[in-house]
């Protein structure tokens, strides 16, 4: 994982004092909220947070779309939700990876597109879902370092420090 200060850029490691020069975390803490808006309509989340509560990140019919990375019993949404399950690794990004992530990048700027409310989710609402938010966002016009960063400024400097999911996105340009 990339450190959540430097990003392992160039110009600013050496000089990092979290992690020391090393371009690299060694854990990453929980979000305070089960999810942000980054931009209007368009959500990430995960399904822990650091409350541990259990109800803190069950989804009801708040939304209109749920895109989940990763499933719990119980995490709904409710029923009449749509609700589109694709569940990957937090690693690489091969071909299949790749195209599943542009299936449901269009998928979600559909339907944000059309007005709806939509949530990408993974466990903890960083590296998977800003994923595909950012793959959305990238779809929506916004420049891959572009996207990157709304990603971060809602869910925080932990948001995409997947070096792998970065170079993807960097390379959608």
């Amino acid at each position: 994982m990339l450190c959540h200060v430097c990003y392992a850029e160039p110009d600013a490691m050496p000089d990092c004092p979290a992690c020391r020069g090393s371009g690299r975390a060694t854990s990453i803490p929980l979000c305070e909220e089960p999810w942000n808006e980054v931009v209007p309509g368009l959500f990430q989340g995960g399904h822990d947070v650091r409350s541990q509560s259990r109800t803190a990140c069950v989804v009801a019919d708040e939304f209109d779309l749920v895109v989940s990375m990763t499933t719990r019993e119980g995490y709904g949404p409710a029923a009449g939700v749509e609700h589109q399950v694709a569940r990957m690794a937090d690693a690489g990004v091969d071909p299949g990876i790749a195209a599943r992530v542009a299936e449901l990048a269009e998928r979600v700027e559909a339907a944000v597109a059309a007005g709806g409310r939509v949530l990408v989710r993974c466990s903890g609402g960083l590296n998977r879902s800003g994923l595909v938010v950012a793959s959305a966002l990238v779809r929506m016009g916004h420049r891959p370092d572009d996207a990157i960063a709304l990603v971060r400024a809602a869910r925080g400097p932990w948001a995409l420090t997947n070096p792998a999911f970065v170079h993807h996105l960097r390379a959608l340009a």
